[in-house]
């Protein structure tokens, strides 16, 4: 202190000093990563979701969720599987097992589109609330592994830039100390993420059979499945293109050389059939 004077253990903190103290805190940590699951998810889903300290609520009967698993795997949660939609019954009379569905349906959709499996919460860690920050963790890892697709945006990193009230914060420390769980590591999904997708050769060469064996029997249906498959690693890949993709790799295979010219995993298609042309199918906006 200025003057040589000393503080008092009992002299009360500035509100400069309380604030810094808010956002060391592990609550206010964690209702920043639910601001930032918040704000993604309304950009994904185009509507208003609740606010941060009511999003674990709101996200237990699953129609957030399963909407958000329509939005990237449409074929795995099409609308008209979603239990509740307008949640109509859940306003109505709470909670009905049969949102355990569309909590399946989101795992089933992150399952398709390859986000390791080390990430996914269990149905019951959000239906019976049992793990909350699992399920927002996870969600966070989703935003990253789908960002780097090509097939969300991005999400903010909210930390420090919000702002909640002292009993927001308690409140919310209170929650986490019901869980009797360490908060997962949000700063280590990336690392995580990088970890866990590292190349299988063996994977990538059967995903490449499979397409070859499906273009191969002339079934359109067939080949768009087998492109899809994570381990093909084929990105952006649009649904009405499906019989254009069956034509094209078609023609390619007839025409494919001996020389197996591709370089990364000597797969059976040459060069020219698989590796450059990922890249340029363009997804269905």
């Amino acid at each position: 202190m200025e003057g040589g004077q000393t503080r008092s253990g009992y002299e009360r903190l500035t509100a400069e000093e309380m604030d810094e103290q808010r956002i060391q805190s592990v609550a206010y940590q964690y209702l920043c990563h639910l601001e930032e699951a918040k704000r993604w998810m309304e950009a994904c889903l185009n509507e208003e979701l609740p606010a941060p300290t009511e999003l674990e609520e709101g996200l237990r009967n699953g129609v957030l969720l399963a909407k958000l698993g329509h939005c990237f795997a449409p074929h795995i949660v099409p609308l008209k599987k979603i239990y509740d939609c307008q949640q109509e019954r859940y306003k109505a009379t709470g909670l009905h097992f049969r949102h355990t569905d569309n909590i399946n349906h989101w795992r089933n959709a992150m399952a398709q589109v390859g986000l390791p499996s080390i990430f996914h919460p269990e149905t019951t860690d959000i239906y019976d609330k049992k793990n909350m920050p699992r399920a927002v963790y996870c969600i966070h890892a989703l935003s990253l592994y789908l960002f780097r697709l090509g097939l969300a945006p991005q999400i903010q990193d909210l930390y420090g830039k919000v702002k909640f009230t002292e009993e927001e914060i308690n409140n919310m420390k209170r929650e986490l100390d019901k869980y009797g769980i360490q908060l997962p590591a949000f700063s280590k999904i990336g690392g995580i993420l990088a970890g866990e997708l590292s190349v299988d050769e063996a994977a990538v060469h059967a995903a490449v059979i499979a397409i070859n064996e499906a273009v191969e029997r002339g079934s359109v249906e067939d080949t768009a499945l087998a492109l899809r498959n994570p381990n093909a690693m084929l990105l952006n890949l649009s649904e009405r293109l499906a019989p254009v993709y069956q034509e094209m790799l078609h023609q390619a295979r007839a025409q494919k050389s001996g020389s197996a010219r591709n370089r990364c995993m000597n797969l059976c298609f040459s060069t020219s059939l698989m590796l450059p042309k990922r890249k340029t199918f363009t997804r269905n906006t």
